[in-house]
């Protein structure tokens, strides 16, 4: 699994949110509660595999502006 950057506000370490059904949706900063939803990084079919969205997931995080 890709390693998650510190949060950009606080430099706290991140963790990966969830919904209910325990599928991740984004990454969420216990220390300064900012959460970033990635609302299109969901499976789209029941047969996707969960580490490629995960991997999907990380990627858009640690993308940083130059």
């Amino acid at each position: 699994m890709i390693e998650l950057k510190a949060c950009p506000f606080c430099g706290n370490k991140v963790d990966y949110a969830y919904n209910l059904e325990l599928e991740p949706y984004g990454i969420h900063c216990a220390q300064c509660h900012a959460i970033i939803r990635f609302s299109r990084v969901k499976p789209l079919k029941r047969n996707e595999v969960f580490e490629r969205v995960m991997s999907d997931i990380a990627t858009k995080w640690n993308r940083r502006h130059e």
